[in-house]
């Protein structure tokens, strides 16, 4: 369970997961597009984001930032932002933005879902994505990569560590060369004034957030940068601000372990459709065995293949998702073991290798 259903609260005080602060007023970011023009979320045939979208009764607009803060006047680029108004809008509380992670996360994809979570929250706010700029429905920031992730874990050997230390390099070069323009303008404190931007051009003189990882540093740097422009915040996996480069999770291995283990428990639960063992002992032997077989063989999984380096990214996958993950396990455990996925298992068709994107 995430902390969104805790947001099922929101008729609660301002003192339940609550920060508020002192009004303040500082400068509008924005000064291209003060408001937003609202209009149907589908770009096309095509587009079954934005179909779906409509469908929930959602409304989309584009927002015209600075590329560049310190040059308002300069390069501008656009940002996509998607609305669910408040379902009774005769007691609606105010607007809540959200921020699923990543960093760089798209939030619009998710914005049904999100407000489906939200449950009695989404009755008194408008729930507002916002995809971080170059991501999602913006125009990309594209590094030509041929890959979706860099996420990769380093082997278990120093051959290992090298191959992807080249990896990486490979991938920061090739972004530099082919996107240095925009690089210097793809920060946090850039996303932060973006959503300054868009609460400006809601209209709305404060905000009310929902950050889940990433999304929670976002949130840290938003209020620390317009002290006074938030409401309501809940912060689901804090990141401390302190600490989240170069990598967010140092110092956090027990906890990892713990949950790895919690989760194998779960597994263990569902074994009549995962059968990826019947006690937490078992499931953790499972992986085990798909990380040793990813060693010395890459495993085929449909046009994927899962080697050494993407093996043990299941493991640390299923700390934030339950099914979603589960599923994808079960298929590298049955290439691992050479039978058929469980016919219990869900059908999920996926254009893409799980992601990672979210830590």
């Amino acid at each position: 369970m995430t902390a969104a259903a805790l947001l099922g609260m929101a008729a609660l005080p301002t003192t339940a997961v609550a920060v508020t602060q002192t009004p303040t007023t500082p400068t509008d970011p924005s000064p291209h597009h003060r408001h937003l023009a609202w209009k149907t979320c589908a770009r096309g045939p095509d587009d079954d984001t934005g179909k779906a979208l409509d469908r929930a009764g959602a409304q989309c607009a584009d927002l015209t930032v600075p590329l560049d803060y310190a040059a308002p006047g300069g390069r501008t680029i656009g940002i996509a932002v998607a609305r669910l108004r408040a379902a009774d809008p005769a007691h609606r509380i105010g607007t809540l933005l959200y921020n699923m992670g990543g960093p760089a996360d798209p939030a619009i994809e998710s914005l049904t879902a999100v407000g489906a979570a939200m449950g009695e929250t989404a009755r008194h706010y408008d729930i507002v994505g916002v995809d971080p700029r170059f991501t999602g429905r913006n125009v990309p920031l594209d590094c030509g990569w041929r890959t979706e992730t860099y996420f990769r874990s380093a082997g278990s050997d120093r051959a290992g560590f090298e191959r992807m230390r080249a990896f990486e390099r490979g991938l920061a070069e090739q972004c530099r060369d082919r996107a240095a323009a925009l690089l210097p303008y793809v920060s946090t404190r850039d996303a932060a004034r973006d959503m300054e931007a868009v609460r400006a051009a809601l209209g709305e003189r404060r905000i009310s957030f929902y950050g889940v990882s990433y999304g929670t540093y976002l949130a840290e740097v938003y209020t620390a940068m317009f002290p006074g422009r938030t409401d309501r915040v809940v912060l689901d996996g804090v990141h401390d601000p302190s600490r989240l480069a170069p990598w967010a999770e140092y110092g956090t291995e027990q906890v990892n372990e713990d949950a790895l283990r919690h989760w194998a428990g779960w597994a263990a639960a569902h074994d009549r459709t995962y059968r990826l063992g019947s006690t937490a002992d078992a499931v953790l032997a499972t992986l085990d065995g798909i990380q040793s077989a990813a060693v010395r063989r890459p495993l085929a999984v449909g046009p994927y293949r899962v080697d050494r380096h993407v093996a043990p990214l299941f493991h640390y996958a299923v700390l934030g998702d339950d099914t979603e993950e589960g599923d994808a396990l079960v298929a590298v455990s049955s290439a691992h073991s050479s039978r058929p996925p469980t016919q219990g298992t869900p059908n999920r068709t996926r254009s893409s290798p799980p992601s990672w994107r979210r830590r």
